[in-house]
C-alpha cells in the first residue's frame, strides 16, 4: 500500500512539473503572437490546473530529513536562467508602467531565484 502511494505521489509530481513547463511554453507563446493560443484554450483554466496539482503534490508529499543537498553549477546555471525568463515575462506584462515595470521584473526575477534556490537545498 505503501509503495501505491509512493508511485502515486511521484506520478502526480511528474504531471505537475509536464503542466508547469507546458503552462509557461503557452504563455511565451501567447506573448510572442497574441491569439495564437487563446483561440483555442483558456490559460485561465490551465492556471487553475496548475495551482490544483501543486497543492496535492505538498499535501501529499512526505516531509523526510535529509541531508542538504549542494547545487551544482550546472543547476545554478538553470536557475539563474529560469528566473531571467521569468523576469521577462514579468515585465513584458508590466512595461507600460514605465520604470515600475521594470523595477517589478527585476523583483520578480530575485524573487523566483531565491524561492528555487530554497527550494532545491532543503
Amino acid at each position: 500500500m505503501k509503495s501505491i502511494k509512493n508511485i502515486f505521489i511521484i506520478i502526480l509530481r511528474d504531471i505537475f512539473i509536464a503542466a508547469y513547463v507546458l503552462f509557461i511554453v503557452l504563455t511565451f507563446l501567447e506573448l510572442i503572437k497574441p491569439k495564437l493560443v487563446t483561440n483555442y484554450f483558456n490559460l485561465s483554466y490551465g492556471f487553475v490546473v496548475l495551482i490544483v496539482l501543486g497543492y496535492l503534490v505538498i499535501i501529499l508529499n512526505p516531509l523526510k530529513d535529509k541531508k542538504r543537498n549542494k547545487i551544482k553549477i550546472l543547476d545554478q546555471i538553470i536557475i539563474i536562467l529560469f528566473s531571467i525568463l521569468i523576469g521577462i515575462l514579468i515585465f513584458h506584462l508590466t512595461f507600460q508602467l514605465g520604470l515600475i515595470g521594470i523595477l517589478i521584473g527585476i523583483a520578480a526575477f530575485i524573487i523566483c531565484y531565491f524561492f528555487i534556490n530554497l527550494n532545491l537545498k532543503s
